[in-house]
C-alpha cells in the first residue's frame, strides 16, 4: 500500500486512533515509530509502551514522498503492507 492511499482511505477516520500491527490474530503490537529507507516508509512495532495515532503519523510524514510503500519491520526483514482494518477504536495493519 502506497502512502498516498493510505493518507485518502483514512482521512475521515478518527485522528486519536491508535495504530497497531496485528503479527496473528490477537497479537497486536503497537505502532511506536517510523523509518524512511530509500522508498520504503518503515512502521516499527514494540509489544509493550504507547502506539503513534494516526494524527502523529500523519504529522511524522507529511514531507515525505505519497509513492512511498508502507512496510513493517518484522525480526528478518520489512514486510510490505497491503491493508489495515478497523477493531475496538484501533486501526490494524496485517
Amino acid at each position: 500500500m502506497r502512502l498516498i492511499d493510505f493518507n485518502l482511505s483514512t482521512a475521515d477516520l478518527d485522528r486519536s486512533l491508535p495504530l497497531y500491527w496485528e503479527q496473528a490474530t490477537n497479537q497486536l503490537e503497537a505502532i511506536q515509530s517510523i523509518t524512511l529507507q530509500d522508498d520504503q516508509l518503515i512502521l516499527v512495532s514494540a509489544a509493550t509502551g504507547t502506539a503513534l495515532t494516526l494524527d502523529q503519523l500523519d504529522a511524522r510524514t507529511r514531507q515525505i514522498n505519497g509513492q512511498c510503500q508502507l512496510y513493517i519491520q518484522t525480526a528478518t526483514e520489512p514486510l510490505r503492507l497491503f491493508g489495515y482494518r478497523l477493531s475496538e477504536q484501533r486501526l490494524l495493519f496485517g
